[in-house]
């Protein structure tokens, strides 16, 4: 299905207003969020575990 028809389906049946001017904004959140997806599909636990981080104190001076 071509993305944009899925989006103004979507955008119908949700009772929400059709503007053509914002379906390609709309595409590029959804890139955006899968994009995203993919990373956290990719490394599952990414955020498992909090970074540790060890600061030399001469480099802030």
């Amino acid at each position: 299905m071509n993305t944009s028809n899925f989006i103004k389906q979507s955008l119908y049946f949700q009772g929400l207003p059709i503007y053509d001017t914002d379906i390609s904004h709309i595409q590029m959140i959804l890139f955006t969020v899968n994009q995203a997806q993919r990373s956290l599909n990719t490394f599952p636990n990414l955020n498992a575990k909090v970074p540790i981080t060890i600061v030399d104190k001469r480099l802030l001076r």
